[in-house]
């Protein structure tokens, strides 16, 4: 593994621990919940504080599905380092596909686009550096 490939999906492992904290831990906190919602464009006359109280428990169970989604990564890196390569991979490739979806989806239905390219570019310019060197070493 490169170390560009290995920087990028270590991005990505990141970037959703970065929002499992964001969304479990400091979602009540004005600076984070407004960020998200006032992206979100939701139609609705309630106020921001309001919007975020009722989405709480929505956004603490978003959060930890970005938790998981990290301790995948994690976990590929783990088995590479222990003799698992081919399984690691496979992790590591599960994640950045999950990465790439959720990301493509924020930037079609918010406003959301920095997070949105954040989360799914370095995952699918990762996928194709690992399918590129798995290419590669089938050919040998």
């Amino acid at each position: 593994m490169s170390r560009f490939l290995r920087f990028l999906v270590v991005f990505v492992i990141f970037f959703h621990l970065v929002a499992f904290i964001g969304e479990v831990f400091l979602w009540m906190y004005p600076s984070v919940h407004e960020f998200s919602l006032k992206r979100l464009d939701v139609p609705v006359d309630v106020g921001l504080y309001e919007q975020a109280l009722i989405l709480k428990t929505l956004f603490v169970n978003q959060g930890f599905y970005n938790l998981f989604v990290a301790c995948g990564g994690i976990l590929g890196f783990w088995m590479r380092v222990n003799g698992f390569k081919q399984s690691g991979d496979v992790l590591l490739a599960y994640m950045c596909l999950f990465a790439v979806g959720a990301g493509v989806v924020l930037l079609f239905t918010t406003r959301a686009y920095i997070p949105g390219v954040l989360q799914s570019l370095p995952a699918l310019i990762a996928l194709m550096l690992m399918y590129r060197n798995s290419s590669s070493e089938s050919d040998v």
